[in-house]
């Protein structure tokens, strides 16, 4: 390895609220390793196999042979140029927290994939968080030799990082950032976070597929950057999936009572986040139901999720629900084996940006030892997978590359918004 610090043993605090700092382990951008029957374990060097005593450029040519069409770049903003080797603070350690994470994640899931025979070469390089650095890295001789590359993570060096891309049939992942596609139009962009038009097509899908005669569908606009994008495009959204639809569009909860069915449930579809304007919505809504004489169902934007809806007695009698991007199901077998793993090999409780990096790694190095590097274009939009916490369904567009429109549902019930 050829940085300074290459490998930094760091005190790492799960969350704001642990109290008890762990062992974990921070790469450096440098690191290159084998990871496969003959890898070491997370937390050590790795020593790149040669499957023989040779030495010298036999070896090297060995290595290379074997790896060809394996190689996976990490790209992820581990800003190690701010770290002191001499003064590690804990502010080193939260600025890198999300990459460290990540790439735990990931190196569990591809090890996963070594214990049936699987072996990849993993480069992990350091963005810095640097739009301008992640340009120049993309021009790099191992990014050059990747067959796949995971990262950036933020939007100004995924951009940056795939405009200068030489190869431009090569995927770039799109790991983390939630931005619409047609942001960077990057025709070999994989976006695997599903972008706010997946969630509010799902609604829309859910909306009609829950319409019976006599019911309405009731649009409730509000002037809030996050409810006009999740609205954009809705009645017409659910025009193609139920025709027959009686849909209204309202600005004002005057205009939504005027329209509000007596006979039929009221299909209540908002995006607002503004919370002034929907303590507005939910208070009437609720005074509505108390009457009564109105039947809800009340759809919202994902971000809901954030929210504590306690202060609302009557929230779950609207019979709300939103959309995810997560599937983790925390009580599940699967879940607790990762758990039990991840914090036996790193000493810390995995995060989201843990289990996101476990997906993915299972996803793409299933494919890639499965069928090659050459075929994962090809597959991307023909196989779906259903992970820990991440699933995945691709739809590609030609301009802007493959967006994820794979979304779950939760429904709100025992004081928080759970998978369905």
């Amino acid at each position: 390895m050829k940085n300074s610090g290459l490998l930094i043993a760091v005190a790492l605090a799960l969350g704001v609220s642990s109290c008890t700092p762990k062992v974990g382990v921070l790469r450096a951008p440098d690191y290159k390793g084998n990871v496969g029957n003959n890898s070491s374990k997370p937390g050590e060097t790795n020593k790149i196999p040669d499957g023989s005593s040779e030495t010298g450029e036999s070896a090297k040519e060995n290595m290379a042979k074997r790896f060809i069409g394996r190689n996976i770049s990490l790209v992820l903003p581990f800003q190690l140029d701010q770290i002191s080797e001499n003064a590690l603070a804990e502010k080193d350690i939260k600025r890198a927290a999300l990459a460290l994470d990540y790439y735990q994640g990931f190196q569990l899931g591809l090890e996963e994939l070594a214990k049936k025979g699987a072996d990849f070469n993993l480069n992990v390089l350091d963005s810095r968080d640097n739009a301008s650095y992640s340009g120049s890295l993309a021009l790099s001789s191992t990014v050059e030799e990747a067959s796949i590359v995971i990262g950036p993570v933020y939007p100004q060096e995924i951009k940056a990082f795939g405009t200068n891309l030489k190869d431009k049939e090569k995927l770039q992942i799109n790991p983390l950032a939630a931005s619409m596609p047609t942001e960077f139009n990057l025709p070999n962009l994989v976006s695997l976070t599903p972008p706010i038009k997946a969630h509010s097509n799902a609604i829309a899908a859910r909306a009609a597929r829950e319409y019976s005669a006599g019911d309405v569908i009731i649009i409730f606009n509000t002037t809030d950057s996050d409810g006009k994008q999740f609205l954009n495009g809705m009645s017409t959204a659910i025009k193609q999936a139920k025709n027959n639809a009686r849909i209204l569009s309202v600005s004002s909860i005057s205009q939504l009572d005027e329209n509000l069915s007596l006979t039929g449930t009221n299909i209540i579809v908002t995006g607002t986040t503004d919370k002034n304007q929907l303590k507005n919505l939910l208070t009437n809504l609720i005074k509505k139901y108390g009457e009564n004489t109105y039947n809800f169902s009340l759809f919202g934007h994902p971000l809901w999720e954030r929210y504590d809806f306690s202060m609302y007695a009557g929230f779950a009698d609207l019979n709300p629900t939103i959309t995810t991007e997560s599937n983790l199901k925390t009580w599940s077998a699967a879940v607790k084996v990762f758990k039990d793993t991840y914090a036996d090999t790193y000493g810390i409780q995995p995060s989201d940006q843990s289990y996101k990096g476990y997906d993915s790694a299972l996803y793409f190095g299933g494919l890639i030892n499965k069928y090659g590097a050459d075929r994962l274009k090809e597959k991307l939009t023909k196989e779906s997978y259903n992970g820990l916490f991440s699933s995945y369904k691709f739809r590609y567009n030609e301009a802007w590359g493959y967006a994820n429109e794979s979304v779950a549902y939760r429904s709100y019930r025992g004081g928080s918004f759970q998978l369905q």
